[in-house]
């Protein structure tokens, strides 16, 4: 009596979870799958663990491969030629999975070989880099945040009047608007600012109160008192650059959960 061979398909699925990234766009699904899987499965899989170190071993490859060549002006040239292999090999490993085989990933260094604990922390402090840029950033956009909240608690409240609207067609064929607001101040002549940024909404009219905020010591500097003016910007620079942050240490944080695994 004939037995069909059972299909290792935990194994193959493993190899094309390298993929995964390419099709659902949650960051570094492709990193996370193949752990989970392996680490999931280990026990009732003993098999799948050279499976598991050569496609991450090839992970962290790849991606210090793609660090290189993005850092390189030659290099990128060849980054297409990387995309490539990271969609192939996947697709090789998993077809020689499903055949009962192991496929050894050209190009590859064994950080899961000899070693691993110390290979994959060296991995992770050769990522850290990653992080200066958006860090600095960061400190950056903190630094503007203080000095803005300073700056918006050094000013006088006062109401002016909108005397203009000002509106022209932009780049994408949009009519955009802002008002020109005149203001007085207290023993001072009369000021007109308008916000630097165009609005595609109407949203003051001639003959409209608006709330400002403006400086004793240079009655001239003024803003609509309203949140937008007083904090989107500095708000968006501190969460786009946290989660740029968060984005580029996770390299590290990856090698690191892997020195504790291998």
């Amino acid at each position: 009596m004939s037995h069909a061979k059972e299909t290792p398909s935990r194994e193959f699925l493993l190899h094309l979870s390298l993929l995964l990234g390419w099709l659902v766009p949650i960051p570094f699904i492709d990193a996370l799958l193949p752990i989970i899987i392996w680490q999931t499965t280990k026990k009732q899989s003993p098999n799948i663990e050279p499976h598991a170190r050569n496609a991450i071993n090839w992970l962290i490859s790849s991606t210090i491969y793609g660090l290189v060549l993005t850092l390189t002006l030659v290099g990128t040239i060849l980054l297409p030629a990387l995309l490539g292999l990271r969609l192939v090999f996947p697709v090789i490993a998993a077809i020689q999975a499903s055949q009962g085989k192991i496929w050894q990933y050209p190009l590859t260094i064994d950080f899961l070989g000899v070693k691993p604990e110390k290979q994959l922390r060296r991995a992770a402090i050769a990522f850290l880099p990653l992080v200066v840029i958006p860090l600095a950033a960061l400190l950056g956009s903190l630094t503007w945040w203080h000095n803005r909240t300073n700056w918006i608690a050094s000013l006088a409240p006062t109401t002016g009047t909108v005397v203009q609207v000002l509106e022209k067609v932009d780049d994408y064929d949009n009519t955009v608007y802002k008002p020109v607001i005149k203001y007085e101040v207290p023993e001072k002549e009369s000021y007109e600012f308008s916000p630097d940024i165009w609005s595609e909404s109407l949203i003051y009219r001639k003959g409209e109160s608006v709330d400002l905020l403006y400086s004793p010591t240079d009655p001239a500097d003024a803003i609509i008192n309203e949140w937008f003016e007083k904090w989107f910007f500095v708000t968006a620079a501190l969460v786009i650059s946290s989660i740029i942050l968060g984005f580029a240490i996770i390299p590290s944080i990856f090698c690191f959960i892997l020195s504790r695994l291998a």
